[in-house]
């Protein structure tokens, strides 16, 4: 994908689109997509619906077209079936989408030629997202409430950071630190989506940060394996997780010490003492009256 792409369309669009111009744009697969909307679920991790709705959206938007379907010499096989069912899908005429297609293909003829020296000259930046974490086990796995589209665009802002903080260890030898109102305007997305998607990629270990003034420092980025697992709840304040994890340590420190519970052997009185002098002492800024008033 490229950052530029979400000025056009949405995440999921985005996902169809470059997924399917990867294909398209390949001379030796006659500049056609060939393949079947199931084909496109499970490599993409959505629902048939989903696809077709977006392929739709694509076609009218002139991102996408829909190319002949060219008859066969071997129309009489079995196999011809599945060519039959397949979308066949060319890119279309929209400015970018062509501009798109144009400088991937010049991307892929080099790492084909494996010449890492000569990079061609492009206007856009593209990056790697690792969509096969988002693949289902078993046919029966289905998402949790609105888990995929938050996933999805999860895996777009962690391909984005990993290619980034990729090229800075490379070459530029310091951190990657980011604003949130950049990685905001960047992705098209709210301020608090950003937050969130940081926090969530935070709570599965997909990477690690620090939060400096106004800007995220960004000290790690892993590989993904798996996400489709999801994460606990949405958190709108960055840095959440480890204030919780402050808190409950100092909760910890509080507590009463140097009382001694009594044993399993012991009496009914020495229970009783032994409540009433933690009472006491969970109560120290309390009159005299006020605390027997309280433990009545």
């Amino acid at each position: 994908m490229t950052k530029g792409l979400f000025e056009h369309l949405n995440e999921t669009d985005a996902y169809v689109f470059s997924f399917v111009a990867y294909f398209a744009c390949d001379d030796k697969k006659g500049n056609i997509f060939r393949r079947t909307t199931a084909s496109l679920c499970k490599n993409l991790g959505y629902s048939a619906n989903t696809v077709r709705a977006a392929i739709e959206r694509l076609v009218k938007k002139k991102f996408l077209s829909h190319a002949e379907k060219n008859e066969s010499p071997t129309k009489d096989l079995r196999y011809k079936y599945f060519d039959d069912i397949s979308h066949h899908l060319e890119i279309g005429k929209n400015q970018y989408a062509q501009e798109f297609s144009s400088e991937l293909r010049q991307v892929l003829t080099g790492l084909r030629a494996g010449d890492k020296h000569k990079k061609p000259s492009l206007k856009n930046i593209f990056f790697k997202v690792y969509v096969s974490a988002l693949q289902a086990k078993t046919k029966d796995e289905k998402w949790k409430r609105n888990q995929s589209r938050h996933l999805h665009k999860a895996l777009v802002l962690h391909g984005f950071l990993h290619n980034k903080v990729k090229f800075r260890d490379k070459y530029v030898k310091t951190s990657l630190s980011l604003s949130v109102p950049y990685l905001s305007a960047m992705m098209q997305w709210s301020r608090n989506t950003i937050r969130r998607i940081i926090n969530t990629l935070t709570q599965i270990g997909l990477i690690t940060m620090r939060v400096d003034g106004r800007r995220v420092i960004f000290t790690g980025i892993k590989m993904p394996e798996r996400v489709r697992a999801g994460y606990n709840q949405l958190k709108s304040r960055l840095f959440s997780f480890a204030q919780s994890a402050s808190n409950n340590a100092n909760a910890t420190e509080l507590k009463p010490e140097g009382l001694k519970r009594p044993g399993a052997y012991a009496t009914p009185a020495e229970h009783a003492a032994f409540l009433a002098s933690h009472r006491t002492r969970s109560l120290p800024c309390l009159s005299s009256n006020t605390r027997h008033s309280l433990m009545l």
